[in-house]
């Protein structure tokens, strides 16, 4: 099995921090989001052979051995999806964990995508409610819809929610495709969608997929999970979870 680390983008949200490097090369409490990235995955028992990283501004600052680089030379004008294609040859081959890069996790979250027999599956996480109120004051106005059967089978994603009932879960960023389910990805991309496949972000094309009748399975965990999507978020989590973040 790989893991897909998409770390194309610059994080302009960041502000001075992504100036002069990748959004996933900014620091949380002394060490890059990438570090923190490349740590969990070991610990998950997954070897730098089967990591493939996919650059793209400063890809120049990239230095890390042992890994396979794609690159997506149109990052700027481009969305998340359009730079998981540059692995299409991984996905299309074989079993594949995708990691955002400017999230931080716990080895949990990746056994549990490992172990599923699903051809697709997301874990979702279930503290999202205290950690949106630790980075926001009304956290409905940034939270996306995540709705579930009995079975844990995905019923909606990505839309605005109307209430906090609309949200039983939060995607985490992390996806395991099978060629089966790359398969479902390429027929989805060829239907009509609210954003073309250039702007494309994970969430409408998850959508999308469930539009189409696919099945994806989420994984629900309350491991350690933090998204560092602005300057207040890195300054919320310094404060908030410095233990757990310097053992």
């Amino acid at each position: 099995m790989k893991v897909i680390i998409l770390a194309a983008g610059r994080g302009s949200r960041l502000g001075e921090r992504t100036k002069d490097r990748p959004k996933c090369m900014c620091t949380l409490c002394g060490r890059t989001l990438l570090d923190r990235c490349l740590d969990t995955l070991e610990k998950a028992g997954v070897s730098r052979s089967d990591i493939g990283i996919v650059t793209g501004y400063r890809s120049d600052m990239f230095q890390v051995t042992g890994v396979t680089y794609f690159h997506n030379a149109d990052w700027e004008k481009t969305n998340m999806f359009r730079s998981l294609t540059m692995a299409r040859e991984w996905l299309e081959r074989e079993t594949c964990i995708v990691c955002y890069s400017d999230i931080v996790f716990a080895p949990e979250a990746v056994q549990l995508l490992a172990n599923s027999t699903a051809p697709l599956a997301i874990t979702s996480y279930s503290g999202y409610w205290d950690l949106w109120k630790l980075r926001m004051e009304n956290p409905l106005e940034d939270l996306e819809t995540f709705r579930v059967d009995e079975e844990g089978k995905l019923l909606e994603i990505g839309l605005k929610p109307n209430s906090a009932g609309d949200i039983q879960g939060q995607f985490m960023g992390l996806l395991r495709f099978t060629p089966e389910s790359w398969g479902w990805v390429e027929e989805t991309i060829r239907r009509p969608l609210p954003k073309t496949v250039d702007k494309l972000d994970m969430t409408t094309l998850l959508q999308g997929m469930l539009q189409m009748g696919y099945a994806i399975q989420t994984i629900s965990t309350n491991a350690l999970w933090l998204e560092c999507d602005s300057e207040q978020d890195i300054e919320a989590y310094e404060k908030q979870f410095a233990k757990e973040l310097t053992k």
